[in-house]
Formats: C-alpha cells, structure tokens, sequence
C-alpha cells in the first residue's frame, strides 16, 4: 500500500515545480467528530519532511483514525489547527469528484466520462477520481465551476478547490465501512489543459426572445397631422426655434398661475411635447388638449412609445 501511496502523490505533484514553496496539507480526522484535527503543512520541496509525515499520518490511521490530504496547495504559514479553506488555496493540480457509490455502474460511468480520469481511487465508501493538470491552475473561480459541473455530470458529491480527500492506502475508520481500504483502482499519465474541461462549464443562460406581440414600434404621424398641431401651438403664442415649438403648456391647470413662465416644448422630430411639470406628453393627448382629431389625418396606428426620460430629449437636441 506504501507503493501506491507513493505512486499517488507522485503523479499528482510531478507538475507542481512553479510552486516549491507552497504546502501539502495532510489532516487526521477522527470518525467520532469529537477530537480536535490536526493537521501538517508540508512545503513542496520538501520530500523527507513529506515522507516523515505520511509514515506519521499512517501511525495515526491504525489508530482509528482517518487520513486525508487537501487537493489544493496551501499558503505557508498555517497552523497545527488550520487546515485552510478556500481562502489558503494558492493552486490547485488536478481536478477531482467523489461519488458516494459503490456500485459497479458509479465506476463504468467514471470510466466512460468524456476526459477519462488519470487516476481512479475506491474509497471505501465509492469512488474518487482525479484529472492531473498539465500544471497547477491559479485559476480558482473556474475550477470551482469545473468540479461543480464534473460532480453534476459523474453523481459526485460538490466539492470546493479546499476540499481534503481520504489518502490513498489508508484505511476507511468510519464505523459503517468496516476498515476497508481506500485503494488504487487505476493510474494513467493523463494530463489536460483547463479548457479541455469546458463543456462542464454552465452554459450562459439564453436571451428570453419578444414576442411580436412584445415589440412596440414608434408612431410616426402624417406631415398634416403635425401641421395642425405646430399650429395650434403658435395660435396660443408658440414660438418655433429649430425642431422646437416653445410656449405655454397645454394643460394650464396643471401649474401655478397657468403656466405664464412658459415651461413647455413640442419636438416636431419625434412628435413628443415636453414640460417641466407634466413631463413627457404622448402626441395624441397633445391633440385632445388642442382639440386637433387625428383620425381626420390617418389616425393613430401605430404604438406610440414614451421616451425613457426627458434627459434623452434633450440630448436629441444637442445632437441634431
């Protein structure tokens, strides 16, 4: 078991040269959940220090209790008692899923998954399987993604980029698995490129399309139609300036002293008036109010659309 334990972290960290200065985390958990968990953080380039804790972590192991190891490389500076989460992680060689399977179809599907694993592991309890990386990936936010969606497609449990995982040759000390062995199934030299991955990404949710129904197309009055209105202002004093008729609001008995100050506009552009009290006001309640019937004039067929705001007016003006 020390041989494949040995092979294990060998090809999982064979690529691992740009990071010699993070760390193995490697954790003893008791299955009764009462004990405090230790843990020891061992630099990379370091591989008598690794050796030495993974012969203590055994020692540990025949003593009930479970022996795990974090995917992802550390930070230096942790703690007997820290294990890190995903904050600590600074790279992470490989991808992985756990599936709490044991069944014969849980490893066919492994088997058969689009990237064959490198690596395949019977936990004791189902199945783990690892991707090796062609190198580390600082890219966090989108491992996160990749084992989400690697778990979604495998039936795996989800997983962070901090998770730990039973160490290879140990033994499963949950009471329920009976002390099996977590053993190598199988070992490839398998590498792959994070975009290799990419169909496990979650697909962009598509644009929700309108309906015809939904879209509104503007009205554009008859030259008549806006004849008589731009009359009908300049009959009660409007002024033209431009694309502009300004002068006193059609609708008096919305302001104080019935708009003496001359606080409204109509844009023969866009056949919209606009008023510092009122706002924004549509073409056919600018007829009603000049009594102007534009159904004598091709009517009003098309959908009138309200302008957002009267800051988008005044930028028509600006720019004509």
């Amino acid at each position: 078991m020390r041989d494949e334990r040995h092979a294990f972290f060998a090809a999982l960290l064979a690529r691992c040269n740009a990071f010699p200065h993070t760390d193995l985390t490697l954790t003893a958990i008791h299955p009764d959940g009462k004990h405090p968990t230790p843990s020891r953080h061992v630099r990379l380039d370091d591989p008598a220090a690794l050796h030495d804790t993974l012969e203590r972590l055994n020692a540990a192991n025949t003593l009930g209790w479970g022996a795990y190891f974090a995917v992802g490389l550390r930070r230096p500076g942790l703690t007997r008692w820290k294990r890190g989460g995903a904050a600590a992680v600074i790279a992470l060689p490989a991808l992985f899923v756990d599936i709490d399977d044991t069944s014969s179809e849980a490893l066919v599907r492994l088997q058969c998954a689009q990237l064959k694993p490198s690596c395949i592991v019977s936990s004791g309890g189902g199945y783990h399987a690892y991707w090796w990386l062609n190198e580390p990936t600082t890219d966090l936010n989108t491992a996160r993604l990749l084992l989400r969606g690697l778990a979604e497609a495998l039936g795996g449990d989800s997983l962070s980029v901090a998770q730990s995982l039973r160490v290879v040759g140990s033994v499963n000390t949950k009471p329920s698995r009976g002390n099996v062995m977590c053993s190598l199934l199988e070992l490839h030299e398998r590498r792959y490129a994070l975009d290799d991955f990419a169909a496990y990404l979650p697909r962009p949710s598509p644009r929700p399309t309108l309906q015809r129904s939904q879209i509104t197309t503007p009205y554009i009055p008859s030259a008549d139609l806006l004849t008589l209105v731009v009359s009908a202002l300049m009959q009660r004093g409007g002024r033209m300036r431009g694309d502009w008729v300004n002068g006193a609001c059609p609708f008096p008995q919305h302001h104080r002293n019935a708009d003496q100050h001359a606080s409204f506009g109509f844009n023969m552009r866009s056949a919209y008036g606009f008023c510092h009290v009122c706002g924004t006001l549509l073409l056919k309640d600018l007829c009603a109010a000049l009594n102007v019937r534009p159904s004598d004039h091709n009517g009003m067929t098309r959908k009138e659309v309200m302008p957002g705001s009267a800051t988008r007016v005044s930028s028509r003006i600006l720019t004509r």
